[in-house]
């Protein structure tokens, strides 16, 4: 008996260079390897409103406060590096 089997080959997107951590009302994002330029976009999908914008530079994580905001919010985080965009969404839950 002969048993074919086939295999298929998947190219995965290599992993976003950075991780994003979410407490109460901050954002932290820790970058794999210090980075020469990062540009940070983060806008409430509720509202429609820029809540933060950053460009930095060499930086190894940076923390972002979303504000006093006492209800769950939906938000989009757009994270530019080396020409390459990255973008995700997140909730903060009610504090």
């Amino acid at each position: 008996m002969k048993v074919e089997t086939q295999h298929h080959q998947r190219s995965l997107p290599p992993p976003c260079p950075a991780e994003a951590f979410i407490c109460g009302n901050t954002v932290d994002l820790i970058f794999r390897e210090t980075n020469k330029t990062a540009v940070v976009t983060i806008m409430n999908l509720d509202t429609g409103e820029a809540i933060h914008y950053n460009v930095s530079t060499n930086d190894c994580s940076i923390s972002i406060d979303l504000g006093n905001n006492q209800s769950e919010s939906n938000y989009n985080i757009e994270l530019i590096l080396d020409g390459k965009a990255y973008t995700g969404e997140f909730t903060t839950n009610e504090i």
